[in-house]
């Protein structure tokens, strides 16, 4: 690839002299390998190929111009290969898919913690059900079925303490 305006690089250069007289060479490179967006990622990769050809330039190994050439078309093509393994491993999904996908998870998580705790409450004793179905479903106070089952409150408090940590230790267990 020649130099616009027959400049000839030499590894006296400054970075930015070599690197303003590349551009034509960078563009003529992604040209060449079909890249038409990202276009400023890939210049950007090959600005820093030719910052590391500048620093390791040694003029008895040949042409600093053909050493550029083949160290910025070579970082580009490892760019691009990354890329591609990238997209290959990764599946891209949409917010729909994905928010679909976890209502089916938690519903799925839902029915069996529900199935369990079924079968769970079935084992207690008809007053701990009773007990449970008083305070949370028929919102009775704590006084109120005491009352209701003639014991006392504190007992009845203890009782509900005692049998929720017993579904609680039941059902983390099953899972």
């Amino acid at each position: 690839m020649s130099i616009q305006n027959n400049q000839k690089l030499s590894f006296t250069q400054s970075f930015e002299e070599i690197l303003e007289a590349v551009q034509p060479m960078i563009t003529a490179i992604l040209t060449q390998l079909h890249i038409y967006k990202d276009f400023d990622y890939y210049r950007h990769i090959a600005s820093i190929a030719v910052w590391r050809a500048w620093l390791k330039a040694d003029s008895a190994k040949g042409q600093f111009s053909a050493y550029l050439y083949s160290s910025i078309k070579g970082e580009i093509l490892n760019e691009l290969s990354k890329e591609k393994n990238y997209r290959e491993r990764m599946t891209v999904v949409d917010d729909e898919t994905m928010n679909y996908i976890l209502s089916e998870q938690e519903e799925r998580d839902n029915q069996k913690n529900s199935n369990s705790l079924e079968m769970m409450l079935a084992e207690l004793k008809q007053i701990e059900r009773k007990i449970l179905l008083l305070y949370y479903v028929e919102g009775y106070s704590d006084l109120e079925i005491a009352n209701a089952l003639d014991l006392s409150v504190v007992a009845i408090k203890k009782r509900r303490a005692r049998i929720i940590q017993r579904l609680k230790h039941q059902l983390f267990r099953v899972e």
